[in-house]
């Protein structure tokens, strides 16, 4: 005789980030009770609502079971159970990932390099409003990950800062005598930039792996951030199509995104971007576009230092030449952000931008009696703020700070 039990419409309800999701379960044994194999058949089990749309299948191999209603019952049980843990868990995926977008959109930061005196570091940040940190782990001569950084971060953390890592991807020299293969050619031999310096080829998949993987020890380190430097090809180097940069760095903008946010859905994301890119959008000589930089991550840190500006700097009827510009700290910050947010708005990105700020003298500059002091930073600042950013980052290849523009 054929025992058929049919459990089906069980509803569980779970309110995860405002949404409401339904759990229906339907289920159908079939039990022989002449104890020959008897499959457990049509098991399902799916959520619907919110953000979450997954279908879980399972199918249980052909097996002796008993007839009791209890076995039945505890199997259907188990069930509900993995799947109240499923739920449970993609809850808390949404509680940090929300988390760490909240936290990161307030951030007011400074390059740190390696931080190798992380006494001044912690002193300064506590003396100022500021409260993050941009800390190098990769530069063009390799890697920098050492152990001591783990109770660094975990000090700053205590005190509620954002640590930030700056990883550069394709310039790097280290690996030329062992991985030649990896690196961008010109003609016979591997290219060099102008300032002798080796670059990985942003197309070869090996490259990428590594770049992948390493990234993903950088967030085991517990930094909050990930930002990502020289993500592009060298503007001078002519040997492919400024069309194929695009498409390479735009696929590798998805893979590098995507692979990160598996390993740890909560981690920020960032790119540096060159200033004129704000205003320009399209960069075909380094392969980056605005708009697939706004697809794939969540911050943009264009580098509006005006005295980098050497071609001027040109938004709808403002313009500066050079060196002009570099007296213009307000205008050229200002109206890079509004150019920038505006245009991404146009296709819905939800990237936010946290410029790079300039708090450093050029010689070339300086020669001539201009010089960043507390006020032209205090102007970047503002700029940065009425045009909605979200922070702000200071840079200064030496590491010293006009404490007199920070509150």
């Amino acid at each position: 005789m054929k025992l058929s039990i049919a459990l089906m419409a069980m509803a569980i309800f779970a309110s995860v980030a405002g949404g409401v999701f339904i759990l229906k379960q339907e289920k159908e044994i079939v039990i022989e009770n002449n104890g020959s194999p008897t499959p457990i058949i049509a098991a399902t089990s799916t959520i619907l609502g919110g953000s979450i749309s997954e279908t879980l299948n399972q199918e249980v191999e052909p097996q002796n079971i008993s007839t009791s209603t209890e076995d039945v019952i505890k199997q259907v049980q188990a069930l509900i159970l993995e799947t109240q843990k499923f739920i449970e868990k993609e809850n808390e995926k949404k509680i940090l990932v929300e988390e760490a977008r909240e936290k990161s959109s307030k951030i007011r930061g400074i390059y740190a390099g390696t931080a190798r005196n992380q006494g001044y570091f912690k002193n300064f940040l506590s003396e100022t409003d500021l409260n993050g940190v941009v800390i190098d782990i990769k530069e063009s001569y390799g890697i920098n990950l050492p152990i001591s950084l783990r109770s660094f971060i975990s000090e700053l953390h205590k005190e509620s800062n954002w640590v930030i890592a700056r990883i550069v991807l394709f310039r790097d020299s280290s690996l030329i005598e062992e991985k030649p293969e990896w690196y961008l050619f010109a003609t016979s031999s591997p290219w060099r930039d102008g300032s002798s310096q080796y670059w990985f080829d942003p197309s070869n998949k090996e490259v990428q792996d590594y770049l992948i993987e390493f990234s993903k020890k950088a967030i085991d380190y517990g930094f909050d951030e990930l930002q990502f430097d020289y993500i592009r090809y060298p503007d001078d180097y002519t040997y492919i199509p400024g069309e194929e940069k695009v498409k390479i760095m735009g696929e590798f903008f998805s893979d590098i995104s995507k692979a990160l946010k598996e390993y740890k859905p909560s981690i920020i994301l960032s790119a540096d971007l060159f200033g004129y890119v704000a205003t320009q959008f399209n960069s075909y000589g380094t392969g980056q576009r605005l708009f697939d930089a706004g697809k794939y991550f969540d911050y943009l840190s264009f580098m509006l230092y005006p005295s980098h500006f050497y071609g001027g700097f040109n938004y709808q009827e403002i313009y500066y030449s050079y060196p002009d510009v570099v007296e213009h700290p307000y205008d050229v910050v200002y109206y890079s952000i509004a150019s920038a947010r505006d245009y991404l708005a146009l296709f819905g990105s939800e990237a936010k931008i946290r410029p790079w700020l300039q708090d450093f003298d050029l010689a070339i500059d300086s020669s001539r009696g201009v010089f960043y002091d507390a006020e032209k930073i205090g102007f970047e600042i503002e700029a940065s703020q009425n045009a909605t950013s979200s922070g702000w980052l200071l840079w200064n290849p030496s590491y010293i700070y006009t404490k007199e523009a920070l509150k």
